[in-house]
């Protein structure tokens, strides 16, 4: 049973991160996971996703009327270096 749901309004502006404390406890510890990489000067990422996406961490109902469900959350850790090669500087 998917323990999270991430959620965008009507004209995709907002995300609504919903979860349990399983989800919450997940979304912690990929967090936790993706900035100890980065101390290590690692790049990781991780993917949360819908069962229509393959995956089992996020449902695949909407939050109400005027939201669209997102199936597929990739979490990704940036070093300095990869955000300077990527053009990612405002």
């Amino acid at each position: 049973m998917p323990n999270e749901a991430y959620v965008l309004d009507g004209d995709s502006s907002q995300l609504f991160i919903n979860a349990d404390a399983k989800g919450l406890d997940r979304l912690i510890s990929t967090l936790t996971s993706i900035r100890q990489k980065l101390d290590e000067n690692i790049l990781q990422h991780d993917h949360l996703m819908s069962a229509v996406w393959g995956g089992t961490d996020l449902t695949q109902r909407s939050a109400g009327e005027g939201s669209r469900t997102v199936h597929h959350v990739k979490i990704c850790g940036w070093t300095p270096e990869w955000v300077h090669k990527n053009g990612l500087i405002d």
